[in-house]
């Protein structure tokens, strides 16, 4: 699906970000492999996960799992994020253990599998352009998930995860 998007999406991307140069993706291309990869950038638009999934696609680094919102799990677009990497969360986890214990077993077996994530911090989009105040959850549920894992298993595991890529 993202190779697909990218013969849609260049010359898009070209037009809208002529003469912006982005730096020091070769130096994540060469510390990335073997290690688990948290991106987690500002959500000030729609086009934040997707212009860093298209450079790292570009760059032949593998793109991030990437938390997106319910609201995006619409009949057509649903399906295109998703095949595109895309899990969807409720925006609150509230008063719903099992739909908790189950978002973070999901999120404990991407990391555990050696996949990259990626998620926005403050939760949601700024509809003024604003960062938003941060919010914990997907963090401490990477961190958990992390330092469950056996530090034997980790160490290995990860040099084997990149050979199964």
């Amino acid at each position: 699906m993202v190779r697909s998007a990218s013969f849609i999406l260049t010359p898009v991307w070209n037009k809208i970000y002529r003469g912006v140069l982005v730096h020091h993706l070769d130096k994540l291309k060469e510390a990335a492999p073997g290690h688990e990869v948290v991106y987690v950038p500002c959500h000030r638009s729609h086009m934040d996960y997707l212009l860093l999934s298209y450079l790292l696609y570009e760059r032949g680094i593998v793109p991030p799992h990437i938390a997106a919102g319910i609201n995006l799990n619409l009949p057509v677009v649903g399906t295109i994020l998703r095949k595109g990497g895309a899990f969807f969360m409720r925006r609150s986890f509230r008063g719903n253990p099992l739909y908790s214990a189950v978002f973070t077993e999901y999120v404990a077996q991407l990391v555990s599998g050696g996949y990259s994530l990626e998620y926005f911090i403050e939760g949601g989009r700024s509809r003024t352009g604003r960062l938003l105040q941060p919010k914990g959850g997907m963090i401490a549920m990477t961190l958990r998930a992390y330092l469950r894992q056996p530090t034997a298993r980790c160490c290995s595991s990860r040099s084997t995860s990149a050979t199964r890529s």
